[in-house]
């Protein structure tokens, strides 16, 4: 036997009871009622009295309805024939009575089961929806009924959170305010971002949805969105990092296609606006071919590329930066785009351009040194050799002094060695010499 169908569903076994007495004491006092009547002759008015326990029955218990109106209307039938002792014309009256009376429950129960099913349909819907979903009366504002969900959501059970007043589960008052004016004026909300306190006293980021039903009622949707809140807290965050960063960073897609750079190298290139390098391909401010081909190759192979490579700024200036460039892979470790990262070292690649220059001023120096001692000693040699001829005080003094030239020559020559030494000091610590554009020679200066 099917049970009889109630909006709350799990409440309606309690009434089987009562409306099994009820179908039973009016059918009772129908027949008792038009028994009378034919006695005494009014029975065209008592038969309307067996459609109250046939509606009933057929409302509530649609399955077996019909069949009950059915025995009732055979029961009225002999009752008639055994009554009236077989006058035709009261039992053609009776038939189709009784035809009317299983008409009306077929009618009745066949409503009652489709409003069953879309009960069942829309219940299940309630129940098992992904969503929270509360039914609340408008006029004082309490909670009438939730699912499940809804009731996690916040950490009570349904019985719990249909005692606390709907305008007690929001944290900000002043959205609570705006959402009833929306609803209030509009008859429906979409998509408010509020916040709700649960449970344990925290707070929890809802999306909320509502609309008005009869009766002074509106239905709501709540979806956590804590966690979206949460990440897109902590983008922004990143994102301001990135944009105030005094590093130059730039963001490309996959096709090196430039999606995103932040002030710092829009300084740096002398540009103002960040369209002005929309969708462009980083190739098209490299000045180097060769650079181009050293960083896809080490993007392909190891991930990353780092070194000196030259660019052009925005009036077609060329300048030296040091590159970091890695791809960004997802969790499945895919990538997703490329990451770049500038550092200006125009300054510095000047800087060891005139170290270099001074010290090429000094090696030719050097070599000048050790040219011009020999060419003092070889005149030297001969005047040593000539005063010899000739001895006397006069060759003594001139050989005297010969030899003070020479130590002092000999001086030079050990300042010479001194000058090899530091040329070397400014080679190794200095890097004045290494190779321009090597990424062995950039990493090596940044180690030091």
């Amino acid at each position: 036997m099917t049970g009889p169908i109630n909006l709350s569903g799990e409440r309606e076994e309690s009434f089987v009871d009562l409306w099994l007495f009820i179908i039973v004491t009016t059918t009772v006092l129908a027949i008792l009622v038009n028994i009378l009547a034919l006695h005494f002759g009014t029975a065209a008015v008592a038969t309307n009295l067996l459609y109250i326990p046939i509606v009933i029955a057929a409302y509530w218990y649609p399955r077996w309805g019909i069949s009950y109106a059915a025995a009732v209307a055979a029961f009225y039938i002999g009752m008639v024939a055994v009554i009236t002792g077989g006058a035709l014309e009261e039992l053609a009256a009776a038939f189709v009575t009784c035809i009317v009376v299983i008409g009306v429950a077929a009618v009745v129960a066949s409503l009652a089961i489709h409003m069953r099913r879309n009960e069942v349909k829309y219940r299940g819907i309630f129940n098992h929806s992904e969503a929270g979903i509360g039914l609340v009366n408008n006029s004082d504002r309490m909670i009438k009924e939730v699912n499940r969900r809804f009731a996690d959501t916040l950490g009570y059970t349904p019985a719990e959170i249909a005692v606390i007043p709907f305008t007690q589960i929001w944290t900000d008052t002043a959205a609570r305010d705006r959402f009833f004016e929306i609803l209030t004026t509009q008859g429906n909300v979409e998509n408010f971002e509020t916040r709700f306190v649960t449970k344990s006293g925290a707070s929890l980021w809802v999306l909320l949805s509502a609309g008005m039903l009869p009766d002074d009622q509106f239905v709501c949707t709540i979806i956590d969105i804590t966690k979206r809140k949460q990440a897109e807290e902590a983008l922004i965050i990143k994102d301001h990092a990135i944009s105030s960063s005094i590093n130059a960073i730039a963001i490309m897609d996959l096709d090196f296609a430039i999606t995103y750079v932040n002030t710092s190298l829009l300084t740096m290139m002398d540009y103002h606006d960040q369209q002005e390098f929309s969708h462009k391909g980083l190739w098209e401010y490299v000045a180097s071919s060769d650079g181009i081909d050293k960083i896809k190759d080490a993007l392909h192979r190891k991930g990353s590329w780092f070194g000196e490579i030259p660019l052009f700024k925005a009036n077609k200036t060329q300048f030296y930066v040091l590159l970091w460039i890695n791809l960004v892979k997802n969790e499945q470790n895919n990538p997703v785009c490329i990451m770049a990262s500038f550092i200006d070292i125009t300054d510095r690649k000047q800087m060891e351009a005139v170290k270099r220059s001074a010290l090429e001023q000094i090696e030719k120096n050097i070599e000048q040194f050790a040219v011009l001692g020999d060419h003092i000693r070889n005149p030297l040699a001969v005047i040593v050799g000539l005063s010899s001829l000739a001895p006397g005080e006069v060759t003594d003094k001139i050989i005297l002094q010969a030899r003070e030239i020479d130590r002092i020559v000999t001086q030079l020559d050990m300042g010479w060695i001194e000058s090899e030494k530091v040329r070397e000091f400014i080679k190794r610590y200095y890097m004045v010499g290494a190779l321009d554009g090597s990424e062995n020679g950039v990493v090596g200066s940044m180690a030091r």
